[in-house]
């Protein structure tokens, strides 16, 4: 029984609490409302104050330009004149209507209607009775311009130069210029071993000591110096791409180095005898991935 009246104690306590705290809430809302239509009348009436004052200003320049328009009419009396006046005093009150000006530039801007629109030639004056040509309208028209002259036409632009066309490759190029085939690609007798069968893994051409040597395609030299293996000599390896590979041993000097770009017929050596030779010539190699090929095949 006690908790449960200690249950509504703290229900009532609860509820006053939050009716207190709206009623806190309301009277900081009309408090800020009260601001803000203090400002906003503020505002409103600076807005007013200032709009009249600018209308009063335009009114008082509207004044001034009435005021010079019916001077520069008594200073110009000319019908034609007058017809020009009659347009910038137009301007003037319509300018003054759009600002809510114009009640106060009509009394100044007020022309003689029938001055105004007095006619710009009198008939009967003239000698043989006709009309007076107006020689002030006459003297105030402007000369017509000359004609303009035509435009240049414009210079035809110079038409590009062509890109250069890489020359195409030369294809292969025999490693000698006379290829005297001493030992065809192939199984044979061992020169070095008489009666022993080897498989002979390139071409021999015959040649005089230091004929020159060229590559037989454009690539890069991987290998140039002394070979150990196989039969041994001055050496030279040039990688042609997509696996192909030449091979140009027992050479008397080589004229190229690792790295270095060569093209197709470009000199990597001379023939020699270094190495397992039996006297000058070129063993000349081909290669594709690895694999010895015919070099007979290629030239």
């Amino acid at each position: 029984m006690t908790e449960h009246f200690l249950d509504s104690e703290n229900s009532k306590n609860t509820a006053e609490s939050l009716r207190a705290r709206t009623e806190h809430l309301r009277t900081g809302l009309r408090t800020q409302a009260g601001t803000l239509r203090t400002r906003t009348e503020d505002l409103s009436s600076r807005a007013a104050k200032e709009a009249g004052a600018r209308a009063k200003e335009l009114g008082a320049y509207a004044k001034g330009l009435g005021a010079q328009t019916r001077k520069w009419i008594q200073e110009n009396d000319a019908p034609n004149r007058r017809t020009g006046a009659l347009s910038i005093a137009a301007a003037v009150a319509i300018g003054g209507l759009v600002t809510g000006t114009a009640e106060s530039a009509e009394p100044d801007l007020r022309i003689d209607r029938q001055v105004v629109v007095q006619p710009a030639v009198q008939s009967g004056d003239g000698p043989d009775g006709g009309p007076v040509p107006d020689t002030e309208a006459a003297e105030a028209a402007p000369a017509a311009e000359p004609a303009a002259e035509p435009a240049p036409e414009p210079e035809p632009e110079p038409e590009p130069e062509p890109e250069p066309v890489a020359e195409p490759d030369p294809g292969p190029v025999p490693p000698v210029d006379d290829m005297v085939v001493t030992s065809p690609f192939g199984y044979r007798d061992n020169p070095m071993a008489p009666g022993a069968l080897e498989f002979h893994t390139g071409t021999d051409f015959g040649a005089v000591t230091g004929t020159p040597v060229k590559s037989m395609l454009g690539g890069t030299v991987t290998e140039a110096g002394w070979h150990t293996t196989g039969g041994g000599g001055l050496r030279v390896v040039v990688d042609h791409g997509d696996g192909l590979q030449t091979t140009y041993n027992h050479l008397n000097s080589i004229d190229v180095s690792v790295g270095q770009a060569v093209d197709a017929g470009a000199v990597v050596g001379g023939i020699g005898s270094t190495g397992n030779s039996t006297g000058p010539h070129l063993h000349f190699e081909v290669l594709r991935h690895g694999n010895y090929e015919d070099p007979m095949g290629w030239l």
